[in-house]
């Protein structure tokens, strides 16, 4: 017999499931996505900023990606830990390299590069690939540097 903590765990891991996947392109796999050696971090962080000044539009772009793709069902920033680590001040402890590996190309990341899977091991919940664009991920980027930023 499960006992209520048990149960209201499934319940919310089910929940995050398809609130993760609500965001998703259609036939998106991960083998369509690149390699988080293919991100193109040097490009990320360029595109993100200009001079380390944050790109304003394209952080308000990140921003919407950031909701419309359902990330705040797992992250939040700076409201403490969810499903997945709290996101607040990401862009200080996390290479952006690494930050849009995570973003384009979870399943690899989680594979292959061990801060991944020690966050992984910590959060029990591997991230949904969502098939984002290495654009688009820049755009996220943009909005969490912003974030840091404030």
């Amino acid at each position: 017999m499960r006992s209520a903590k048990g149960i209201a765990v499934l319940v919310l891991g089910a929940a995050v499931w398809v609130g993760c996947g609500s965001g998703g392109e259609e036939g998106a796999s991960a083998d369509s996505q690149p390699a988080a050696a293919e991100t193109q971090p040097a490009a990320a962080e360029s595109e993100a900023t200009s001079g380390g000044a944050v790109d304003a539009s394209l952080a308000a772009a990140g921003e919407g990606l950031f909701t419309s793709k359902g990330c705040t069902a797992c992250h939040t920033i700076g409201s403490g830990r969810l499903v997945g680590p709290d996101l607040a001040d990401v862009t200080q402890r996390r290479t952006d390299a690494f930050i849009v590996g995570m973003i384009t190309n979870p399943d690899s990341m989680l594979a292959n590069d061990a801060d991944a899977k020690q966050l992984l091991a910590e959060y029990y919940t591997p991230m949904t690939n969502q098939g984002i664009t290495v654009e688009n991920a820049q755009a996220l980027l943009a909005f969490l540097k912003g974030k840091d930023a404030e």
